[in-house]
């Protein structure tokens, strides 16, 4: 019966899900596996200890993260937006851009929830697809652009779950011919200390996505923004629900950034770890490639498909990809930390 009111188009549509599953070693969701440092954890029981900010509303308007995001990356206030993770903010670019029917560009293969929310929001996804090294083709996307028409261009850069970029030159080629809303999601661009924000005063339609997720170890929590002109981001307010953001997270999050010099330390961690987590990959017999990544992740092609089964076994997670598709015979691996690591390829090697 009540299937009879669901959406014609979403009659047959297949929701998201991350299942739960026991681990003792987790590399499948990209997270940050260091403890974050005792000046957060002590901030974080001291705003616990006040009950207000637990029976009272979270600010709406996300002021003090906002403020402290704005001083992070020497911004107006104005020109930040906050989002239940960047997911959020995908959702309501979307939601405050397309009519039915309308367009959308976007890599593939990359991250799934472009063109799931494209879907929900009435759009029509429209992939351009990477090149054989997963290198974006900056020519297909322009090409593609002027044929189809978009409302709305996406890029992930570092993308996921490939972990290749686009220069800073070639999104200033797109965005010097694309008029629509450009949105450059930079969910892992703390690990190549590079970013589009200090373009936008330049092009009104570009918006920079950012996360807490990743790099900062905030998860849990679910915190996303976007740093973008006054008029994108007031477009994206038009949409934005009340009270959407929880206390906690926008305190946790403003904290983090105010000490984010204690996260370098364990970014460039990250990246020594994914170079002696390449070098003991490539040892493994059936590896065939390790693709290369500016991200704290790595993609890696394999001759034995069930690898990812294989480990879950030992309780430990990656990501699969199964055995058709652009990431056929796949899996995405985590950079942990040195003992993750090690009891990764410990475990990869008795195959």
């Amino acid at each position: 019966m009540i299937k009879d009111y669901i959406r014609r188009d979403l009659k047959d549509f297949t929701p998201y899900h991350a299942p739960l599953k026991e681990y003792d070693v987790k590399l499948d969701a990209n997270e940050n596996p260091y403890l974050h440092d005792e000046i957060v954890i002590n901030k974080v029981k001291e705003w616990l200890d006040d009950c207000n900010n637990i029976r009272r509303y979270p600010d709406t308007d996300c002021n003090e993260l906002r403020n402290a995001l704005a001083k992070f990356w020497q911004v107006e206030k104005e020109n930040v937006v906050c989002g239940v993770g960047s997911d959020q903010l995908i959702d309501c670019i979307l939601k405050v851009f397309l009519e039915p029917g309308d367009k959308v560009l976007m890599p593939a293969p990359s991250f799934s929830m472009y063109k799931l929310a494209t879907k929900l929001n009435r759009g029509i996804p429209v992939e351009f697809t990477l090149n054989e090294d997963f290198s974006y083709d900056v020519n297909k996307i322009l090409n593609l652009y002027n044929e189809v028409k978009p409302k709305c261009v996406f890029i992930c850069t570092p993308n996921n779950p490939t972990g290749n970029i686009m220069t800073i030159e070639d999104i200033e080629k797109l965005l010097q011919k694309i008029e629509c809303p450009l949105i450059i999601d930079e969910a892992y661009s703390e690990y190549i200390d590079d970013t589009m924000i200090g373009k936008f005063r330049k092009y009104d339609n570009l918006i920079v996505l950012k996360t807490f997720s990743k790099a900062y170890g905030l998860a849990g929590l679910r915190v996303g923004y976007g740093i973008a002109s006054k008029s994108m981001v007031d477009a994206i307010n038009i949409v934005i629900p009340p009270y959407h953001l929880n206390a906690l997270s926008q305190f946790l999050a403003k904290i983090v950034i105010e000490n984010s010099e204690q996260y370098d330390k364990k970014i460039k961690e990250i990246i020594n770890n994914r170079k002696w987590l390449i070098d003991n990959l490539k040892e493994i017999y059936y590896v065939d490639k390790v693709y290369p990544s500016h991200a704290n992740y790595l993609l890696i092609k394999v001759s034995d498909a069930n690898i990812a089964a294989k480990l879950e076994k030992h309780k430990i997670l990656v990501r699969g990809y199964g055995e058709q598709g652009e990431l056929a015979n796949c899996i995405r691996v985590t950079v942990g930390t040195e003992e993750e690591n090690e009891q990764l390829i410990k475990v990869m090697k008795k195959y």
